[in-house]
């Protein structure tokens, strides 16, 4: 498991029953996620943007404000802090279909991490909206760990889902060469990064579903 550590001890904590006995996870980290020393301040009449569960975690409280989300997870996660969000599709591209749509008569403002992929904000202020951005959090790379590189030599088979193109693009530089490794990538964006490693399966959707339903396949095919 490569994601963010808490990322990644939930998508273990919550993988199928009939899944969970079949896998030994080994968690090493290719991201830490540091926030930035304050949350911004925002107006009252922003519509704010969340492309990812960290950026609500470490941005303000929604004190009733509206939001765009992308995924399920996030839109959860932004109702809970008092965000009246809403999910524009499962990925980037949804998202700023979705809100270039609609007249561009708000002030948005993407909170984010400092590395992002998707280019929301240009996108949208290409189709006329006024967006704003407001960096909440880093990632900073981090090394592939002992056990991990000891799981990726040791002959078992061994299963590498990749989450996020610059997960990806880390694991691909880091990773031995080894010939009994399956990696699965979340989405074609993901698979892309991890080139030049073989990626064996898509997930059929950019959701932690799909991840569980690839990863379950692939021990099934053994």
């Amino acid at each position: 498991m490569t994601r963010p550590l808490a990322a990644a001890q939930r998508f273990v904590q919550e993988m199928p029953a009939d899944l969970a006995p079949r896998v030994t996870p080994v968690f090493s980290p290719l991201l830490r996620i540091d926030p930035m020393a304050e949350a911004p301040s925002l107006a009252p009449d922003v519509v704010v943007i969340f492309s990812s569960a960290n950026a609500v975690q470490y941005g303000p409280d929604g004190a009733g404000r509206a939001a765009y989300c992308v995924g399920a997870r996030t839109t959860a996660q932004a109702n809970a802090r008092g965000w009246s969000a809403q999910m524009a599709g499962q990925d980037a591209d949804a998202l700023v279909t979705q809100i270039a749509g609609h007249p561009p008569n708000v002030v948005l403002v993407h909170m984010r991490g400092r590395h992002t992929r998707g280019d929301i904000a240009n996108r949208l202020r290409a189709a006329g909206h006024p967006v704003t951005e407001a960096i909440v959090y880093d990632q900073v790379l981090q090394p592939l760990n002992e056990a991990a590189q000891a799981a990726l030599i040791g002959g078992d088979a061994t299963i590498v889902p990749l989450f996020s193109p610059r997960t990806a693009l880390e694991f691909a530089k880091q990773a031995p060469r080894a010939t009994c490794v399956h990696v699965i990538a979340l989405s074609g964006a993901v698979a892309k990064a991890a080139h030049p490693l073989t990626v064996h399966d898509l997930a059929a959707r950019p959701d932690a579903a799909a991840m569980y339903d690839a990863i379950r396949q692939a021990i099934s095919a053994g």
